[in-house]
């Protein structure tokens, strides 16, 4: 700080200051990016370094342009947690928050959103799939997965279905750019929410080892590779097909008035067979 007496001027700490003498106390501007710990400071170097005298490459970017980084980023810090490297993964974590803010920022220079809002959302969201935890209620039927799928089809009818939104239901949401394997797990993770399991084939088969898991695939694409299929192709559209029948079986819910989470396992198990 500086302080200003009569016809003179120093600088001094706040603890310094002879407060009996000054007339004047003129504070230091805050630095912004001072606290380094803090999220917001984040944004704040977002903002600076999209500014007209900030980074000539950060300034050149879009949300199209900036894609395949956040990919990248998600990708790598997926790497550093199968690592088990904490310090790794907290670098990594940073780097992917560092997507967000950007594209937070350029949300806010079209005028669409900031990272306030951003952060309001989640938060909204957050308390209100957790009506258990933040509002003190049972969970219904205790059933949480059937709560939380209730939840989110409250929310789409309060709001309507986003042209950009993948369809709405127990599906809705899956990005149809995963790969296929990944896919399908998210696909059938969300269909034993309502007690909707898959039918597989009878294999005599006794997975309980990650690694005869892992050669059981490798020979699966070898063989497809062999007789002439892709395999990421082939299970993608078998993804596609239970996707479908996963929309068939909501339509038929509907239209006897009643939720899916709703169904006990063996209806479920009848009103799949009825919708093939």
């Amino acid at each position: 700080m500086t302080v200003l007496g009569a016809g003179t001027s120093r600088r001094a700490t706040l603890a310094e200051a002879d407060t009996t003498s000054a007339r004047w106390l003129v504070l230091d501007p805050l630095d912004p990016f001072a606290d380094l710990a803090s999220l917001a400071t984040v944004t704040r170097i977002a903002e600076r370094l999209r500014a007209p005298d900030g980074c000539p490459w950060d300034r050149e970017q879009t949300h199209a342009s900036l894609r395949p980084h956040l990919l990248e980023e998600a990708y790598e810090a997926l790497a550093a947690l199968d690592s088990g490297d904490l310090e790794r993964l907290r670098d990594e974590l940073g780097e992917l928050l560092f997507q967000i803010a950007i594209h937070a920022q350029l949300a806010r220079e079209e005028r669409a959103f900031d990272a306030g809002e951003v952060a309001r959302r989640l938060n909204e969201k957050l308390i209100r799939r957790h009506p258990h935890v933040f509002a003190g209620t049972e969970i219904a039927g205790g059933d949480l997965l059937a709560q939380w799928e209730r939840i989110k089809r409250e929310e789409k009818a309060v709001r309507g279905a986003s042209p950009s939104e993948n369809a709405p239901g127990v599906l809705g949401g899956i990005p149809h750019e995963l790969p296929a394997l990944f896919a399908a797990e998210r696909l059938q993770e969300r269909a034993a929410r309502v007690r909707l399991v898959p039918a597989r084939l009878d294999l005599p088969l006794d997975i309980d080892d990650a690694d005869f898991l892992g050669e059981l695939l490798f020979d699966i694409v070898a063989a497809a590779r062999e007789a002439g299929f892709d395999a990421e192709t082939a299970l993608r559209e078998a993804n596609a097909r239970f996707a479908a029948h996963v929309a068939r079986l909501e339509a038929a819910a509907r239209e006897a008035g009643r939720a899916v989470e709703s169904y006990a396992a063996d209806e479920m198990r009848e009103l799949w067979e009825r919708t093939t």
